[in-house]
């Protein structure tokens, strides 16, 4: 029976496949998404991420089947990840529950739940990006050349940046993007996974999250901040049908004590005009009454680089077990994950193996120490908002660090199989370099078996060639041997006759014997070239080109075997009056010897 995990169709109009369970799945988890949310598109989004990781790749290899320039390709690459930010900025608004926050619950769940859809979406758009870099690597081969291109492409997320109006950002969004394609052009480049890689993108992406999320937050508290201001120039004191649900501080100066305690920049404020001021961790709005009898000042503390530093670390938890999931997910429905060129998503890797077993150790045993602090401290609820943000960042920052060392760790004790394995596969048979490994532990053992079966394999190719010395000396001797006996029977026949004939025709005799001679020399050179060439670690004479007539030599050979012994006749029927070949003469005279004799003895 077929594997419904397996089991797979094809979209119309495409050659895409994609898996119907996979599909429902998906879609199911869409539809209670947007239906907790009551926001349908935010449901939208997470179908649309997961379809994008499902099909991105395949959509995107057949998009650049043909040759595709390099500015197309950086223009591409800028596209995914702004696609993503265009979202993010939709998303952190008045619009979908978002507002102003000095702490991590004084946002509705419903807000955070739409940033959380929008996960699929940054995963699919990064694997997108990983393979258009991919597609870079092949068209330009120098890194100095595609870093350029990078730069290019992040300089069109910069301006995407600037022309949302978040002059502030920029900077930071910059080098973050600027800091993730570089070093996933490196990753790609050296092809070696590691789950550094994946930590190290998740907190770049948690950073770009928490330095829009929190501008956009204070961007809409501040717009609070002018209402309640016109809401104490109108009633003098802040209205209370007006709802807000942070504690925020308000004064009015007199424009003599606005002359002692503000600057000489604040001063100069036209009236009905207001200015934002931000110094030790708060953030202030100055407004200059339209009457022009005093200011206005309204404004709260922001918590400093507490608040950037907790949405970096809950983007990075919640980011990592989705990561994870998301493995476990195409493991368990057998998806095409390899091409997505994610770190746990590659080849199966002992290396990375070790390493996902000491983090999720240690991921678990964090989650458990939380978790017991949590409700150690539910009751304090002033202190419980605080210190369980920082208690937050340092959990991360301690998992990192943790996880890094682990990661050294198992690179640690993976390296020299690695090395092994790569020496085992460049393993020949001589000239094989041993492994150095300082401590005699189990690697230790295992590089000593390696070094002693190099050095084993050496032995044995050395007394291999030695033995295969000798057995071509013997084969070559046979062969020397069968060239040097095959004339020898007919010249022995050929003399045998002379004297034959010495005594009972000397006249035929002196005739003949010029003849017989001629031959004999013939095949006494070829047999001392042979002797000759066989000096030379048994191996045949070299052939050298000649230019001769056939028919000559094979009458040559034919007289020669024509009194054989046998009652066997020799005769040569010559079917043209001329054949010039170019050849060895010697060799192709033992040819026709090999055959005449051949076929005497058949």
């Amino acid at each position: 029976m077929t594997d419904p995990r397996k089991m797979s169709f094809t979209l119309p109009f495409t050659a895409i496949r994609i898996r119907p369970l996979v599909l429902l799945l998906v879609l199911f988890v869409s539809v209670v998404l947007g239906g907790v949310t009551a926001t349908w598109w935010i449901g939208g989004l997470w179908f649309l991420g997961h379809l994008l990781i499902l099909v991105g790749i395949q959509t995107l290899d057949q998009a650049l089947e043909r040759s595709f320039p390099p500015l197309g390709l950086a223009g591409l690459l800028a596209l995914p990840l702004a696609t993503w930010l265009l979202l993010l900025g939709k998303i952190v608004t008045p619009l979908y529950q978002w507002r102003g926050f000095l702490h991590l619950d004084d946002v509705p769940l419903g807000a955070w739940l739409h940033l959380v859809a929008l996960l699929p979406l940054l995963l699919g758009s990064w694997i997108v990006s990983l393979r258009l870099i991919q597609h870079l690597q092949r068209r330009v081969h120098r890194r100095g050349q595609r870093i350029l291109w990078l730069f290019g492409a992040t300089g069109v997320g910069v301006l995407w940046c600037l022309l949302w109006q978040h002059p502030e950002t920029s900077l930071t969004l910059g080098i973050s993007l600027a800091v993730l394609l570089v070093s996933a052009d490196i990753y790609l480049e050296t092809n070696r996974t590691s789950l550094t890689w994946l930590l190290v993108w998740l907190l770049l992406l948690g950073l770009i999250t928490a330095t829009l999320v929190v501008r956009q937050s204070q961007r809409i508290d501040l717009v609070q901040h002018q209402f309640i201001s016109q809401d104490i120039a109108r009633l003098g004191t802040p209205d209370t049908t007006r709802r807000y649900h942070l504690r925020f501080q308000w004064d009015t100066l007199s424009n003599s004590t606005a002359q002692q305690r503000l600057p000489a920049a604040l001063l100069s404020l036209e009236p009905g005009q207001g200015k934002q001021v931000r110094k030790q961790g708060r953030a202030d709005w100055v407004w200059h009454r339209t009457d022009g009898q005093g200011f206005i000042l309204v404004g709260r503390a922001t918590g400093g680089m507490r608040l950037p530093l907790a949405i970096t670390s809950l983007f990075f938890v919640v980011a990592l077990f989705y990561v994870l999931l998301l493995r476990v997910g195409s493991w368990a429905f057998g998806l095409p994950y390899q091409r997505w060129a994610l770190p746990l998503f590659g080849p199966s890797s002992l290396r990375v193996r070790i390493q996902l077993a000491f983090f999720g150790i240690l991921l678990v045993a964090f989650l458990l120490v939380a978790w017991f602090t949590i409700y150690f401290f539910r009751a304090e609820s002033e202190f419980y908002n605080d210190w369980l943000e920082q208690l937050l960042s340092l959990y991360v920052f301690l998992l990192v660090i943790a996880g890094t060392l682990g990661i050294l760790l198992a690179n640690s004790i993976t390296e020299p199989i690695v090395r092994i394995g790569q020496r085992l596969g460049g393993t020949r048979l001589r000239d094989n370099e041993p492994i150095s490994w300082p401590r005699q532990d189990e690697i230790g053992r295992l590089v000593n078996n390696y070094n002693q079966m190099i050095r084993e394999l050496e032995t044995s190719a050395t007394q291999l060639a030695q033995r295969e010395r000798e057995g071509a000396w013997r084969e070559m001797a046979k062969q020397v041997a069968h060239e040097i006996k095959n004339p020898l029977t007919p010249m022995k026949l050929q003399l045998q006759q002379l004297l034959r004939l010495e005594k009972e025709d000397p006249e035929r005799a002196r005739q003949w014997s010029q003849m017989v001679a001629q031959r004999m020399i013939e095949q006494i050179d070829g047999l001392a070239l042979i002797a000759t060439e066989f000096s030379h670690f048994a191996r045949l004479p070299e052939a050298k080109a000649t230019t001769f007539e056939l028919g000559d030599l094979l009458q040559s050979a034919c007289d020669l075997h024509q009194t054989n012994g046998s009652h066997t006749s020799v005769q040569f029927n010559r079917q043209t009056p001329e054949s010039t070949v170019l050849a060895d003469r010697d060799q192709l005279l033992r040819v026709a010897n090999n055959l005449i004799k051949n076929a005497i003895q058949a």
